[in-house]
Formats: C-alpha cells, sequence, structure tokens
C-alpha cells in the first residue's frame, strides 16, 4: 500500500503563507513537496513568512528533510522567514538526530477545528 502526501494551502494572516502537509515525506513523494514548497514560496505575492504545518506529517525520510532543508535555503535568500510547525515525534527525532533542529525555527501549530486556536505567526525580521 502507497501512502501519499497531500499538500494544502491554509488561510493564514496577511504576509503568512500556510502548508499543511498530510501523510509521508519520503523519496517517492519529495517531487510532491519540493514542487509545492517551491510554489509557496514565489507565487505572488511571494510571502513575508512561510509557515509549514507537520502536525499531521505521519512520516519524513531523508528524502523530505532534504526537500524542508532547500525550501528553508530558498526562502532565506529570498527574504522569506521559513518555520516548521506542530512536527510528530518522529520528524522532531529525525531534526535532532541530524542536527537540523537547530537551524529549522519553530512555529506555534495552526488552529484546526478540532483544537482551539493558537497564537498566530508573526512576520518579523528574516533570520535562520
Amino acid at each position: 500500500m502507497t501512502v501519499a502526501l497531500r499538500v494544502d494551502r491554509r488561510t493564514a494572516p496577511s504576509g503568512v503563507r500556510l502548508l499543511a502537509l498530510d501523510g509521508e515525506a519520503d523519496f517517492d513523494t519529495a517531487g510532491v513537496l519540493a514542487g509545492a514548497l517551491h510554489r509557496a514560496l514565489t507565487d505572488e505575492p511571494v510571502p513575508l513568512v512561510l509557515v509549514v504545518d507537520c502536525s499531521r506529517l505521519e512520516f519524513c525520510s531523508s528524502a523530505g528533510l532534504n526537500e524542508l532543508l532547500r525550501a528553508r535555503k530558498a526562502a532565506l535568500d529570498g527574504a522569506t522567514a521559513f518555520r516548521l510547525a506542530g512536527p510528530s515525534a518522529q520528524l522532531a527525532r529525525l531534526l535532532a538526530l541530524t542536527g537540523t533542529d537547530a537551524v529549522f525555527r519553530m512555529a506555534p501549530p495552526p488552529a484546526r477545528p478540532d483544537r482551539p486556536s493558537p497564537a498566530a505567526p508573526t512576520a518579523g525580521p528574516v533570520t535562520g
């Protein structure tokens, strides 16, 4: 059985673009993830902040992590802040094992109908 990756754009405050990942980010779905991240960073109007909601990401392999790292670099090169939100235990462990937890900045998990609304991410100065 193949598990796909679904990437949805969600409503976000002005200047913020929110992508929600659902499924698995691995070798088979890395192209889907790369394309969605590229469009999120380049579609007009270009966001001040890109938040990638990983709360429904069931699995992330090194291929998925590589796409997140590439997107982070592209975001910073284009003066867009890049944030991960709600990483699963598996993704948090992958980030810790690879040392990339020190590279990614985190945002509060976005509101979903089944949980209360957190504070919205802000579009502060663009750093790491």
